[in-house]
């Protein structure tokens, strides 16, 4: 129930930011997900703030907003079994996808 970044995912996230200031024909979405605790709505507007929270450090780090877009998924693309602790924590996660420009 949380949308706060982990400390050690900042360096990750500024290096990705830099890749992006390296290629500025690229975009990215920045897509978050829950498990399936708890009510569909809540969940998708708590995966919507998992998303801008990544994205608003690649935005920090000098990437535009127009090249970054935060989406929320909710609990719908589950990766793990929503019946196990394992599974649950594998669901709680933030992908970044990077497009180029063609």
């Amino acid at each position: 129930d949380s949308a706060e970044l982990r400390p050690g995912l900042m360096a990750d996230l500024r290096d990705v930011a830099q890749s992006m200031l390296a290629y500025p024909g690229t975009t990215a979405q920045v897509i978050g997900h829950t498990d399936s605790d708890g009510e569909a709505g809540y969940n998708l507007a708590l995966s919507q703030r998992r998303a801008q929270a990544v994205a608003g450090v690649l935005r920090s780090e000098g990437v535009s907003s127009g090249r970054v877009q935060a989406i929320g998924r909710g609990e719908d693309q589950p990766i793990g079994s929503n019946l196990t602790p394992e599974g649950k924590a594998q669901n709680r996660r933030v992908e970044i996808v990077i497009f180029p420009n063609a």
